[in-house]
Parts: structure tokens; sequence; C-alpha cells
């Protein structure tokens, strides 16, 4: 099964529409005071998190496509290379990222090409699988209800350690989903009391993990105004220079 069919069976699964719906909310409120010129979102499948932006210019790019999907006027997504982003350096003011780094063959490089797009003070929004949370269990099932393998799952530390390397502020972060991964709408709604419970009981166990960071650029450093005075030189004689011999030739001249 290809990556768009497995995103695909997610999405219809009522495992897959619950953790899209506490997604949904949680950008919702975090790009509604964000303002700016630009902004782009990335995710493997059809879904505007941009709903409640107030950007205006708003552009969403995919890594892959299906060809069931050609021809609908629903689609308006870009497909680009994860390499390479075909967007000009520092003209992006707010970037989401949805379940990108599990999907691309160098998390750490598209991060990189991220924060090279993103403008001063922009903002950066990232959802992804903590492989540290109670669905990472799934990797011992034979048959898993996840779109993505936990071996390619990003754990948060690693991910604050890239935002820092990167010049990236984390200000604001939440984990999703405390629920476990099964698919069953009948014990979905059973154990949805883990979500009240759950950042209370065990906080690092949630599914999911939605951080917002801003991009910091270190500028350059003016010295302390009191030391801008120029510097008062001694009043006393400088030492005098004396010449030195110039060495004698050890050609005799002829008489």
């Amino acid at each position: 099964m290809n990556r768009i069919k497995r995103w695909k069976y997610w999405l219809e699964s009522y495992l897959g529409s619950e953790l899209l719906i506490e997604e949904k909310e949680l950008i919702d409120e975090a790009v509604e005071d964000v303002f700016g010129y630009h902004a782009v979102q990335i995710c493997p499948f059809n879904v505007n998190f941009l709903e409640k932006s107030r950007i205006n210019n708003q552009y969403k790019l995919s890594f892959f496509y299906d060809q069931s999907y050609i021809g609908q006027k629903e689609d308006d997504r870009f497909i680009v290379s994860p390499q390479v982003l075909p967007i000009e350096s520092q003209s992006v003011d707010l970037i989401i990222l949805i379940h990108i780094l599990e999907t691309v063959e160098d998390p750490h490089l598209f991060l990189r090409e991220v924060e090279r797009i993103l403008i001063p003070e922009g903002k950066l929004i990232i959802c992804g699988f903590n492989p540290l949370g109670l669905w990472a269990i799934n990797r011992f099932f034979k048959r898993s209800l996840l779109p993505s393998p936990v071996s390619n799952w990003v754990s948060l530390p690693r991910l604050k350690d890239w935002c820092k390397l990167l010049g990236f502020e984390i200000f604001a972060g939440r984990f999703l989903a405390y629920y476990p991964a099964i698919n069953s709408r009948v014990w979905l709604k059973r154990l949805s009391w883990f979500n009240k419970f759950g950042p209370r009981w065990w906080p690092m166990a949630g599914g999911v993990y939605c951080i917002s960071a801003t991009k910091r650029n270190v500028g350059i450093k003016l010295r302390d105004p009191r030391l801008w005075r120029t510097p008062k030189f001694s009043k006393k004689a400088a030492p005098s220079v004396v010449a030195k011999p110039k060495p004698q030739s050890f050609l005799l001249k002829n008489d």
C-alpha cells in the first residue's frame, strides 16, 4: 500500500478522523493571531489548516499526489520536492507542518529548508506523532492502524535540539490523543475521558505533539555606550627608538 492510500484510509477511519478534529481545533486557535503576507501549509493530505488564518496569500504544498485526485476542484495543492522548496528565501510569514517530518527521508535537512524560506520572527507550527507516547505501542503489532511507521517518527527532545540549532525558539506546545490507538467509535467514546486526565496523569504519553516556534535571528551586538569613548593614552614620553646599525658587507671593495 502506497503512502497516499495509507493517509486516505487513515482519514476515513474513526481514529484518524478523531485526531484530525483535535489537530484542526488546536491549529485554528494558534494561527488566529498570526499576521503577515504569506502562509504555507505542508501536509500529506488535502485538509485546509489555514482556514482561520488572517493571512490572505495561502498556499498548500504536498510531496506526493494520487492519480484519482486529478481533475478535482477541491484539491488545490502544489506538488513539490522535499529536498528544495520552490519558494524564495525569507519570504513566508507562517509555515504549518502536519505529519511531514515522519514522511521525508531527511527531516533535519527539510527543517533547514523551512528555516531558509521563513522570515525573521516568522512562525512555525509542527504536528507529529510521538514515538514516546501511547500510540507507539502499535510497533509491536503486525498490522498497524497508523499511516506512518513508528521508526520514522521524530521524538520531541530531538526536535527541540534541531529547533535550537536552527535558531527557532519554541514558545508553546501541547500533547494530543491520550487514548489508545484503536479504530472503534464505541471505544473511542468510552475512553474520551483520557484526554481530560491525561495531561495530569501521563503528560508525555500523548500520541501526537504540536509545537509553535518563532524564528530568531541573532544580529550584531553593540557595545555598552559607556565604552564608546576614545581611549586616552598616557602622557609619558614614548620610548626612543634606536636605529640598528647596518650590517657590514662581507665583500671587499676594489681599490
